[in-house]
């Protein structure tokens, strides 16, 4: 071991020697050397600036050139960013030759032939923005521009010559000291061979402890490619060398890169270059090293995906690139936020419905009253028509805005659409005219729909006059009818449909077509394209409208220059088709019977009353439903109760029917209103036991709809035994946050017979209980945002005690926190469930207080 040592020792000193000779002759030469290229690299630099000006000067022309030509302002970017670059770019110059005198001089002439270009170009601009475009070319026909621009090319032809010279020294002068580094470093390398031999030992013996590393490096790379190829992300590792390291199939996938760059090694620069034609480079452009140590999100769109990517360094000092496909979420986004938008506007419309139609009501009353009174008058009739033909137009565009809205009464009956459209065809061929050309494609054994027809006609003819409106120099219109299925992942892309069987009306056209943007606004109210006074923008509106509130689905696909095609699902039924009866309207007469008027508006009221009057009746009034049941109660015998819909106070229009009936059997009911969506009319459909006269009206119109009622015979009482509770019509409140599972529940209570009003979060539900007093009961889920499901149902409660209440959660019923069997009347209901266990729970419950407390 000793000798072992002493040879060492021996061996190490004269190899110690001439490796520290060696090394050092290396570091003289090896510092000649970058002292030289450090030089060699200032002279690429100057050569590569005035290169750079020359291109700034050339843009800046470009720029100018542009603008002279077109006048268009979007020449001026490359022009001003030109001028601004070209300072730039001279000022670096000076920097870098400020220690050569010679090419300090050459760059010094430079500057002056600059200012003489750049204030030639920004006369000629200036010319062309004040003057026009013969000014500006009379400044550019001078050769003041050419000549300086000239003279600085050759300038910086000197300045690139005097360099490039300079450079060739260097070079010769780099390779010299090269090779003397080189043989230093050859005999270091024959010295260090001596002692490569003397840690072979040492490599030897710890052979054993690397092959474990290499084995632990191998199970860890193995682990790594399984969790990268299991991943959703794709996922791209450079080393510190910006060189690819680790990368999985999902991001060769999202990029579309080739097999060839999917390689360990490959460059970032690779990565760039390859990215940079497709739109997507800057994910792996260079950025600050703040911003790569902060991390940084980038959303990107390749080909046709939705791409999320974050970028950071790893702590080993390489980039680590993930991307994730969010594609259908921001559709879904997308979806949900015009979803929403078209909610808001129908809230709005809707909601303004009432007090405008109220106002058509008082116009069309006095008008028709008026128009009596100026019998002899030719001159003043023919100006109350114009008057009277505006307040129908209002009517119209209110009934359009409430079709919008879903807020339109329906009379959905059994439909074969093959049939309608067919009975439709000469009256589509008269308002296209000769030059559109009608095609109607029915499919065999297609299914019957559930749908008001009049409506459905009144769409499918909005529909026609868009599309010929598309093509005034004609073309052809198609009507497809079909079967269709709307399957779970058609109802995932498209977040409004609901999955299930369908009839297809599908209506294309070869028109104009419509750019995305448009097509994605077509639905909207008051959106048009057409010139002003040529459309309102409420046809495609109403369809939308209609076609929700029927519970179907549309959908539009165009594409500028391509055409449209509107494809409208309508909800199947397996009722046998049924057809609407003609009914014959009674004359416009008059009568001597009694009607009672309850309307909360004084002067509604009033035109109401004058009308009746006029039309012969015995009229009494009220405000409200206290002061009509009042009269009812004193023995003032009334044949009909004409009532608002939307009454003041704590009695609503169809307690004060009832209440009417039961003191007057014989009294008839005639409801009127101005927005539909309310105690009379549930989902869009009114209650089969109605009547409703829609303002605003006119007298011929009420005249004809009291006679209708009026002159009815009494039906006959039936023998039968009350109800029992489960058979008993329902008005129930059901409350969830999820749009989809609300509306499947009330479909649900729908075909069990019963009534049922719906509210996404605690504070809409709260906001019917006080507004509607004969619920039921109400079904209540537990996650609801805003106010949670325990807390609402402890308020339902406290301010009705007796109301039946449902709790419907998906968790079991021990995670709620309140005891079932110490809470009166209230059953639980897991999710999911189906009709037959919401029949059990309502049936479970007891007493239906609330009705019986009124």
């Amino acid at each position: 071991m000793r000798l072992t040592l002493r040879l060492l020792a021996a061996v190490a000193l004269p190899v110690a020697v001439i490796l520290v000779a060696a090394f050092y002759l290396a570091y003289v030469f090896a510092s000649e050397t970058n002292a030289n290229r450090v030089l060699a690299l200032q002279m690429r630099d100057v050569i590569d600036t005035a290169e750079s000006l020359l291109r700034s000067i050339g843009d800046a022309e470009t720029g100018q050139r542009g603008y002279v030509i077109t006048g268009e302002d979007r020449y001026l970017e490359p022009y001003r960013s030109g001028s601004a670059a070209a300072e730039d770019h001279l000022n670096a110059l000076e920097r870098l030759v400020a220690g050569n005198a010679e090419q300090a001089r050459r760059i010094a002439a430079i500057r002056p032939l600059l200012k003489t270009k750049l204030d030639e170009m920004a006369q000629t601009v200036e010319a062309r923005r004040s003057q026009g475009f013969d000014a500006a070319r009379a400044i550019v026909l001078q050769d003041i521009g050419k000549s300086a621009m000239d003279e600085i090319r050759w300038r910086i032809g000197e300045v690139e010559a005097a360099e490039s010279t300079l450079l060739d020294l260097r070079r010769t002068q780099i390779l010299a000291y090269e090779k003397r580094a080189l043989t230093a470093a050859a005999i270091g390398g024959i010295t260090a061979t001596l002692a490569l031999v003397i840690t072979i030992l040492l490599l030897i013996r710890n052979n054993m402890r690397l092959q474990r590393a290499e084995q632990i490096r191998a199970e860890e790379a193995a682990m790594l490619r399984a969790v990268l190829g299991n991943t959703r992300d794709g996922v791209l590792a450079f080393d510190t060398g910006n060189r690819l390291s680790a990368w999985n199939d999902r991001a060769a996938e999202f990029f579309d890169l080739s097999a060839d760059l999917m390689r360990k090694a490959s460059p970032l620069s690779a990565f760039m270059e390859a990215a940079r034609p497709r739109g997507y480079a800057q994910i792996f452009e260079a950025m600050p090293d703040a911003a790569v140590d902060q991390g940084l999100v980038m959303p990107l769109t390749v080909g046709g995906r939705q791409l999320e990517c974050y970028r950071k360094r790893m702590p080993s000092g390489g980039i680590l690139i993930t991307c994730a496909d969010v594609t259908r979420r921001v559709r879904s986004e997308m979806i949900a936020r015009q979803a929403q938008k078209m909610e808001a506007i129908g809230h709005l419309t809707g909601g303004v419905a009432h007090d405008f139609n109220n106002v058509l009501q008082i116009i069309k009353a006095n008008l028709d009253l008026l128009d009596r009174d100026l019998a002899d008058n030719p001159r003043a009739r023919q100006r109350l028509a114009h008057v009277r033909a505006s307040a129908d137009r209002g009517a119209t565009l209110t009934r359009q805005l409430l079709a919008f809205a879903r807020r339109q009464p329906l009379e959905p009956i059994a439909v074969s659409l093959s049939r309608l459209v067919g009975d439709m065809a000469q009256l589509l061929r008269r308002t296209l005219g000769e030059t559109i050309e009608i095609e109607t494609v029915a499919a065999g054994g297609l299914w019957n729909t559930l749908v008001d027809p009049s409506q459905l006609e009144n769409a499918l003819v909005n529909l026609a006059v868009n599309a010929r409106d598309a093509m005034p120099d004609g073309g052809k219109l198609t009507i497809e009818l079909g079967n269709a299925t709307l399957d779970d992942a058609y109802a995932s892309a498209n977040i409004e449909a609901v999955p299930g069987q369908y009839v297809l009306l599908a209506v294309t056209d070869t028109g104009s077509g419509m750019p995305p943007e448009v097509a994605m606004r077509a639905f909207e109210p008051f959106f048009t394209t057409k010139p002003e006074g040529q459309g309102t923008g409420l046809g495609l509106s109403m369809v939308y409208g209609f076609v929700k509130q029927s519970g179907g689905h549309i959908k539009i696909y165009s594409e500028a220059g391509q055409g449209t095609t509107v494809r409208i699902y309508l909800p199947r039924t397996t009722r046998p088709e049924e057809r609407g009866e003609v009914v014959i309207p009674p004359p416009a007469v008059g009568g001597k019977e009694t009607v009672l008027v309850v309307e909360d508006d004084a002067a509604v009221r009033q035109a109401a009353v004058d009308m009746l009057t006029d039309l012969g009746y015995s009229v009494r009034q009220a405000s409200e439903a206290e002061g009509a049941l009042a009269l009812l109660a004193d023995g003032a015998r009334v044949d009909m109760l004409f009532t608002d819909v939307v009454m003041p106070g704590p009695i609503g229009s169809r307690e004060l029917a009832r209440r009417a009936t039961a003191l007057q059997p014989h009294i008839a009911v005639l409801y009127t209103s101005g927005y539909t969506e309310n105690a009379i009319i549930h989902h869009g459909r009114l209650d089969d036991d109605v009547a409703l006269l829609s303002k605003p009206y006119g007298k011929d119109e009420l005249a004809r709809k009291l006679r209708l009622l009026l002159d009815q015979p009494p039906a006959p009482k039936a023998e039968s035994q009350p109800p029992t509770e489960a058979e008993r019509k329902l008005r129930l409140l059901v409350v969830e946050d999820d749009a989809l599972l609300r509306l499947s529940t009330v479909d649900m209570l729908l075909d069990l017979g019963h009534v049922a009003e719906e509210a996404g979060d605690g504070a809409a539900a709260l906001a019917l209980v006080d507004r509607i007093a004969d619920f039921d009961a109400a079904l209540v889920d537990v996650g609801l945002p805003g106010i949670r499901g325990e807390d609402l149902i402890a308020e339902i409660r406290r301010r009705r005690p007796l109301l039946g209440i449902v709790v419907t959660t998906g968790y079991t019923a021990a995670a709620l926190r309140f005891d079932l069997a110490s809470t009166g009347n209230i059953v639980f209901v897991g999710k999911p469930y189906d009709a037959a266990a919401l029949r059990k729970a309502f049936a479970t419950l007891s007493g239906f207080g609330p009705r019986a407390s009124l």
